[in-house]
């Protein structure tokens, strides 16, 4: 088991990221949710999220 806890994971950021990003568009203005996935060292939002999150209101 100490094997298995030690084993890189991959995909975890990603996931996490894109829970933040789905959820957060919900409540938070692009320009805010952008600064706060730079400040948290994550990817900034792309085109496509932007387009589907933010580009029908």
């Amino acid at each position: 088991m100490a094997l298995e806890a030690g084993r890189q994971r991959s995909g975890v950021s990603n996931t996490m990221r894109s829970r933040i990003v789905r959820i957060g568009a919900k409540h938070i203005g692009q320009a805010e949710l952008n600064q706060m996935l730079l400040d948290a060292d994550f990817a900034p939002l792309k085109d496509k999220e932007i387009a589907f999150y933010y580009g029908g209101k």
